[in-house]
């Protein structure tokens, strides 16, 4: 979900603009309490389908989920929890965002919004109730921010066997993707309203994931900016202490800067990913990533889109 516009660069895709009229959140300098987020909250009206979706669909396919609360991705997909009383986990301190700080801050922020309760909040165990170990048979992907969840509905429908978890921070989109997967009759994605950041850092057991997508950020074009930009050293080690030991990390964008950046950052952290185009090299799109409608206005505005595959050591 690319999303700012430079005036000194060629005219995005519509996944490189959804965000060019939003307004520049201010400096950490003048505000020193405000989060550094990698998103800008803005949303439009919901329809009045996807106002349904969340009355409706969000019980059924969204998760309930605390900054302060572990998530255990195995109950999410009905393998039963540890024996034992879900308690608080203890206060944890604030753990780094990819751009810089506050992602339990911006976590609450989301939370707080007001929908309908989800059954599987029973998924959210404190850490102390998650095994190590345990056994999995089938495979989970987490996509990051998901857009209007198109792509990841039609992966979701080709792959029956893997479950998927997406996360968003816009409402829209959200009851996109819940309409979607009713329309599609799926029972394989999980749906969170949630800061990336937050989730990865310590709130997954690690190693519990075989896939995390990261599909067209936002590209923070300005270099005043680039400190917004998700994709950061701390960012990395965060995805690569959730995923598995050979779980694969896919990247893609339209932004050309924004490709070398990503490249120059995962390539730097050879000691838990492996470019698997090899080094200095971008990867041919693999069947399994859908185009998006965006991705093909890109295309016809000549924009090139970059695909990265990294493996987990």
């Amino acid at each position: 979900m690319t999303k700012t516009l430079s005036l000194t660069t060629p005219e995005p895709s519509d996944a490189t603009a959804r965000s060019v009229n939003a307004p520049e959140a201010a400096e950490p300098s003048r505000h020193p309490h405000r989060p550094v987020r990698s998103f800008v909250l803005r949303e439009g009206r919901l329809t009045a389908g996807q106002e349904r979706a969340f009355r409706e669909l969000w019980p059924r396919f969204g998760v309930d989920w605390q900054p302060d609360r572990v998530l255990d991705p195995c109950a999410l997909f009905g393998v039963a929890p540890p024996a034992g009383t879900t308690q608080p986990a203890a206060p944890v301190q604030p753990q780094a965002t990819a751009a810089g700080f506050g992602a339990e801050q911006i976590a609450r922020e989301l939370a707080s919004d007001a929908t309908p309760s989800s059954p599987w909040s029973e998924a959210v165990q404190t850490s102390e109730q998650i095994e190590d170990g345990r056994p999995r048979t089938r495979p989970i992907t987490l996509e990051i921010g998901f857009g209007d969840g198109e792509s990841l509905a039609a992966m979701a429908a080709a792959e029956p066997a893997r479950d998927f978890i997406g996360l968003e921070v816009h409402r829209p989109g959200v009851g996109h993707l819940l309409l979607a997967l009713e329309r599609l009759g799926l029972d394989n994605v999980r749906v969170l309203r949630a800061d990336a950041s937050a989730l990865l850092a310590s709130r997954l057991p690690a190693g519990s994931l075989d896939r995390v997508q990261l599909f067209f950020p936002d590209p923070w074009p300005k270099k005043r900016h680039h400190k917004r930009r998700i994709v950061q050293p701390g960012f990395i080690a965060a995805v690569a202490r959730a995923l598995r030991p050979g779980g694969t990390f896919h990247l893609a964008t339209d932004w050309p800067p924004y490709a070398e950046w990503m490249l120059e950052m995962l390539d730097g952290a050879p000691e838990l990913f492996v470019n698997q185009a090899g080094p200095g090299r971008y990867a041919e799109r693999p069947a399994s990533r859908p185009i998006t409608k965006f991705e093909r206005r890109g295309q016809r505005l000549g924009h090139p889109v970059h695909d990265l595959l990294y493996r987990r050591r």
